[in-house]
């Protein structure tokens, strides 16, 4: 199991770094190549943090969520004060030139966090709102942070993830229409009262693509082309023309999908789903036999945690959801993403491990 999940990371790893190479190389230009080596020198510096997670014992970590949770809120507090905009959102820190984003590695302390929570506070007959009222506030207050910042998509992966949490710890059934009610009566105030033009610009923009061609509509558009154009074994490595010609915007980052999918067409894309699919199924073994809770919570939120990265991106760039701004796990560009994502897998080998020696 050990070897076959390094294998899987791997491959991922290797298909990301390929692919984001023709993304960034564009037809006679130089293009940005430099983000392409600062890419490898995330990767290195997450494999530094998934050498001794992995080799930790995770029960450590037990102790450690809730000191962990004060310094990611206080870094989110540093972000909301003092963060540097980038694509429009306060969410960057600067530290010798090198900028991180506290909000990623937040989502991993926040599975840590809930996973303690969970595992220490059993309901066989599920929870109540009254037991659920402490997870629900550690959820809310990145999650309040982060959408300050002007980043709601990455604040509603904040609630998602607690929302996950929630159904897997087992929540009463009168409980799951009300929540229901409530977020359906949340979504609408939101719309109209809470998010900018720009955000219900992209809403309006899932629902009907083609309202606005050449404005809030052409990155969806664009994206469905690239996509539609690789048909079954897409036009080869570096010969994309969606993507070389530049008519793909954000290309590295939030449409990398579209990248691999012009040039690998069907073919390419469905090896890397087969490998996402491979990853989901391991963590789920793991999870089952995991020796403790905190184990299997930790494993659970992992999973969750890569789950709804790998929908949210799938679906935005493919026109099936709003698009949100987050990457897609291990193929993306990003520096904090790919750290906090190898950081994870560092957590998941440690809970696959102990279970061999205790």
């Amino acid at each position: 199991m050990l070897k076959t999940l390094i294998f899987v990371v791997a491959a991922l790893l290797v298909i990301g770094v390929i692919n984001l190479y023709s993304a960034l190389n564009v037809w006679g230009e130089h293009g940005n190549i430099h983000l392409w080596w600062m890419q490898i020198v995330w990767i290195g510096i997450g494999i530094l943090f998934l050498v001794p997670l992995a080799l930790s014992d995770y029960r450590v970590f037990e102790r450690l969520a809730y000191p962990l949770y004060i310094v990611s809120i206080l870094f989110l507090i540093a972000s909301l004060f003092t963060g540097h905009v980038v694509a429009g959102h306060k969410s960057w820190l600067g530290f010798g030139g090198i900028g991180i984003q506290p909000s990623e590695f937040a989502k991993v302390v926040l599975i840590l966090v809930l996973a303690r929570y969970f595992a220490n506070n059993p309901q066989p007959d599920g929870f109540n709102l009254v037991e659920l009222i402490k997870p629900i506030l550690v959820t809310l207050l990145p999650c309040m942070l982060v959408a300050l910042q002007g980043d709601t998509g990455t604040a509603l992966f904040f609630v998602l993830l607690g929302v996950s949490f929630a159904w897997f710890g087992k929540i009463k059934m009168k409980l799951i229409v009300i929540v229901a009610l409530m977020g359906i009566l949340a979504a609408i105030f939101g719309y109209y009262r809470i998010l900018s033009d720009y955000q219900r610009a992209r809403i309006t923009t899932f629902l009907n693509p083609t309202s606005d061609v050449k404005g809030s509509g052409y990155q969806t558009i664009q994206s469905r082309i690239a996509v539609g154009s690789g048909q079954i074994w897409g036009k080869g490595y570096l010969k994309g023309n969606i993507n070389k010609l530049k008519y793909l915007p954000e290309k590295h980052t939030d449409f990398i999908f579209p990248v691999l999918a012009e040039e690998w067409g069907f073919a390419g894309s469905l090896v890397m789903l087969a490998l996402y699919y491979a990853l989901l199924s391991m963590i789920i073994e793991i999870a089952k036999h995991a020796r403790d809770r905190f184990g299997t919570f930790i494993t659970f939120g992992i999973g969750a945690y890569l789950f709804w990265q790998i929908i949210i991106n799938l679906g935005g760039v493919l026109g099936l959801m709003p698009l949100t701004g987050v990457t897609l796990p291990f193929l993306s560009y990003g520096g904090s993403s790919t750290i906090s994502t190898l950081a994870s897998i560092g957590l998941l080998l440690a809970v696959s491990r102990k279970r061999f020696l205790f």
